[in-house]
């Protein structure tokens, strides 16, 4: 017992002994292992227990960030997954649309119907001068002018296509055994009879080519468009709006043979570049540019034959709405285009243009005025612009030159130096065409300006020019609204004479006498809702033509009424 009680008292003592060196001994040399656990240097040596804790608390809630981030990540990674499968479709204004969970993937289903009818009235077979060469007893009918069908939208937010099939035409009036050549016989003082060209066209149920356009359009680059396939380049003032909403059943006589002789116009192959920016330079200012390398239309060997290349064309426009206050607009424009090549027929026939075109209505798809084929393996034309809206008064003007580059042909070099192979160059026939034309909107509607480019991150089908208008009180009896009203008149004028006098000589060709197209067209157009209208045209026509020896010969007056029916989304 006395040992245990001296090992306890020793143990005490030493117990002591210890607390008392630990609180007179060298503190500092005591908060030594402290600072080198924390890994700080010597002058903070004395920092604080507080201090500690709350930089141990800011490292707690950084990770804690770290963590709720990451959780966010993959919460909106789970929710693009989810979205990515699933769909959902609107139906807006007619027109069915479909899209991805995400909006990057769209698919919208279009149509478009233009029921046309028309009544010409000419003066009787026997009021014509002797020799008389011209129509005298035009289709009046009906002709489905155009029938499309076809989807569009965009892939991966930054691609956007469209493929759109057309059952309709301008061809519905002709007579199905039409050639290749058009061959005019009358005797003395009878009626003439004629066979008519249809072209090389593969008719898609009236006419015109099946395939209207199949596109794929690259648009991810703000204010850029990059297109390539079938197109339907954006040149020539109204030109550049779309088919459902032209104010006249058709587009000028001038743009119609701008289109179809220098590679604008729907059905053809080619790529497009371009540009549109609002506001470029100014508040209210919008500037746009279109760039187009083309070839022939679907459907058709025409410019397109085994013995030579296809034909090509190079064609650009520019256009700048210089002043807008958000309601009215006045824009500006210019457009020119080059044939490059003017291709082969099937079987490597001779390079040749021809100029030509029908009187504005397309019923009959006679043309009333023509160049003819004339040997020339390239043309340039230029044509200037100028539209604008003051609230509901619209107005329109362009003008438009036409020139080829004529071949010498059978011309022997003795007689025209120039004349060095029959491909050479001789002159270079030009033709001009201007049209006018305004309308009034009763109900006070405006049209709407298009930028270009975008709506709604897709590709505009009207670049940098005006839409039809919407109504402001779609019909309905029930409601007691009429839609909207607007009056309209439009002046043309195509001339496709050149040196009609001229006649063929050992040193010279023969003059052109394409013969000379004016129309005076007065209309009404009725908007019964944004999808359904309707348009009255009264044509008054009068074609100047003959020959060189007789310059009137097959001039005539008529007039034709045609009515259009029309539904779009």
């Amino acid at each position: 017992m006395g040992k245990m009680t001296l090992m306890s008292s020793v143990a005490l003592l030493a117990m002591v002994s210890a607390a008392g060196a630990a609180t007179t001994g060298d503190l500092s040399g005591a908060d030594k292992p402290l600072v080198l656990a924390q890994n700080v240097s010597p002058s903070n040596s004395t920092m604080s227990n507080a201090e500690l804790a709350a930089r141990l608390q800011a490292v707690e809630d950084q990770l804690a960030a770290q963590r709720d981030r990451s959780q966010s990540d993959r919460t909106r990674l789970s929710t693009l997954e989810q979205g990515y499968n699933s769909a959902f479709w609107a139906f807006d204004n007619g027109r069915a649309t479909f899209a991805s969970g995400d909006g990057r993937f769209t698919l919208a289903i279009r149509a478009r119907i233009q029921a046309d009818f028309a009544g010409f009235s000419q003066d009787a077979p026997g009021s014509h001068p002797a020799g008389f060469a011209g129509p005298t007893d035009l289709s009046s009918g009906a002709v489905m002018r155009r029938a499309y069908f076809g989807i569009e939208g965009k892939a991966y937010n930054d691609f956007f296509y469209e493929i759109r099939l057309n059952a309709g035409g301008s061809d519905g009036g002709l007579n199905s055994s039409c050639t290749s050549t058009t061959t005019v016989t009358a005797p003395t003082g009878g009626a003439a009879t004629s066979t008519c060209a249809i072209g090389s066209i593969a008719p898609g149920g009236e006419g015109d080519p099946l395939l209207n356009k199949m596109v794929v359009t690259y648009i991810g680059i703000p204010w850029w468009h990059f297109s390539v396939g079938v197109i339907e380049p954006s040149f020539m003032m109204e030109g550049t709006t779309n088919s459902a909403s032209l104010t006249w059943m058709e587009r000028p006589d001038l743009e119609n043979i701008a289109a179809d002789s220098f590679g604008a116009g729907d059905s053809r192959r080619g790529i497009e570049v371009g540009w549109s920016r609002p506001d470029t330079f100014w508040a209210g200012d919008n500037t746009a540019f279109d760039v187009a390398f083309t070839g022939g239309k679907t459907g058709s060997a025409g410019g397109h034959g085994n013995g030579g290349d296809e034909q090509t064309q190079i064609l650009a426009r520019v256009t700048d709405r210089f002043w807008s206050d958000g309601i009215s607009n006045l824009q500006v424009g210019m457009s020119i285009a080059s044939v490059l090549y003017s291709g082969n027929t099937a079987g490597g026939g001779a390079q040749a243009m021809r100029f030509r075109e029908r009187p504005e209505i397309r019923v009959d798809g006679t043309r009333l005025i023509d160049t003819g084929n004339i040997a020339a393996k390239t043309g340039d034309m230029i044509a200037f612009d100028m539209e604008g809206n003051w609230q509901n008064f619209y107005l329109e003007g362009e003008w438009a030159q036409f020139k080829m580059d004529r071949q010498c042909g059978s011309l022997a070099v003795a007689a025209q130096p120039i004349c060095t192979s029959s491909s050479a160059v001789i002159d270079h026939p030009t033709f001009t065409g201007w049209t006018v034309g305004g309308t009034w909107i009763l109900t006070g509607e405006t049209k709407t300006y298009t930028p270009g480019t975008y709506i709604a991150s897709a590709l505009a089908e009207t670049q940098a020019g005006f839409q039809s208008l919407v109504p402001s009180r779609p019909f309905s009896l029930d409601g007691g609204s009429w839609g909207a009203w607007e009056l309209t008149a439009r002046y043309s004028d195509t001339d496709l004479n050149w040196h009609g006098s001229q006649t063929a000589s050992t040193s010279q060709l023969a003059g052109i006498n394409g013969g000379r197209q004016r129309i005076m067209a007065l209309g009404i157009n009725w908007y019964l809702n944004r999808n359904v209208r309707m348009i009255l045209d009264d044509n008054i026509v009068r074609i100047s033509k003959g020959t060189a020896a007789l310059p009137d010969r097959d001039s005539q007056d008529f007039n034709v009424v045609g009515l259009r029916v029309q539904y779009s989304n």
